[in-house]
């Protein structure tokens, strides 16, 4: 396997060289508008180098708390999200719950129906006279 050439000044192009081959050129995809700021927040970050060398360290901190910012409003609406699906699934599968269930009452009250013998006896309870 030979290695890309990659601009290390490029973010966009160290992530696309570190992608799998079959997922090269696929950009992901925002779930929602925090997941979108995030993706926007990560592409246009910038760093102030300093005079010996490295990046000002006040300023990652700093921006290292924005990311913190933008991830934890991510995760709000993802939970957001979940609960709303697993509220609108719990209701769902309650009404078809019971719907099931009064169906399968409907099928045993007409099976009981159908098995009752004019009389008021049932088929399994008629007494032998012959003995």
């Amino acid at each position: 396997m030979r290695k890309k050439k990659v601009q290390k000044d490029n973010p966009r192009a160290v992530r696309q060289a570190m992608m799998p081959e079959g997922r090269q050129g696929a950009e992901p995809q925002p779930v929602n508008l925090e997941h979108e700021r995030l993706m926007e927040w990560l592409q246009t970050v910038k760093f102030k180098k300093t005079v010996v060398g490295g990046i000002d360290e006040v300023q990652m901190w700093k921006k290292l708390e924005e990311l913190d910012q933008l991830y934890d409003a991510a995760i709000r609406a993802e939970r957001a999200r979940y609960n709303a699906l697993l509220d609108t699934y719990k209701k769902t599968s309650n009404t078809l719950l019971r719907k099931y269930k009064q169906q399968l009452a409907e099928l045993i009250s007409e099976k009981n129906k159908q098995k009752a013998v004019p009389g008021g006896k049932e088929q399994g309870d008629a007494y032998r006279t012959d003995i």
